[in-house]
């Protein structure tokens, strides 16, 4: 088997998904201290001052299949993760499409996407950006608002907990 590094993810990422990225406005931070830690973040800011990210968490496994997550997150601050702006919101892709638009395509909120080969990577990355496209980037920006009612609280509210 053979299994992938970070350098490897990066560039697949931007093979598989970089010009949908581009299009609608995002582009990959260059953080080589993140990247090397399987963690490529891409941003997008808003005409109202909002920073919008989608982040691509991979964790690399030596003889297992490795996995990476999606993560959606909008503040106002200067870093992703900015604790100074109490509307900030992040949610993982697979809770959002599981909890608030009631898609069950994934096997459970708490979604990994797992390959164990670059053409593995390629695929999964590719299913992960048709959801990402679909709903994530759209409920990011504020076009697409949930049509399931949840029994958690709306990841769009202040004091929303993921």
């Amino acid at each position: 088997m053979t299994n992938t590094t970070q350098p490897n993810f990066g560039s697949i990422l931007q093979q598989v998904a970089g010009s949908a990225f581009e299009a609608a406005g995002y582009e990959l931070q260059a953080n080589p201290t993140h990247q090397a830690r399987g963690l490529f973040r891409f941003r997008k800011a808003s005409s109202e001052g909002l920073g919008m990210y989608v982040e691509f968490q991979m964790l690399l496994y030596g003889d297992a299949p490795s996995r990476f997550r999606v993560t959606l997150l909008r503040n106002k601050g200067a870093d992703a993760r900015d604790p100074q702006d109490s509307n900030r919101v992040e949610v993982s892709l697979s809770r959002l499409i599981w909890e608030q638009f009631g898609v069950r395509q994934l096997d459970t909120p708490d979604y990994w996407w797992t390959f164990a080969n670059s053409h593995e990577m390629a695929h999964a990355i590719a299913h992960a950006g048709r959801l990402l496209f679909g709903f994530g980037v759209p409920w990011l920006e504020g076009s697409l608002a949930p049509t399931k009612p949840s029994e958690k609280p709306n990841p769009t509210e202040p004091d929303a907990q993921y």
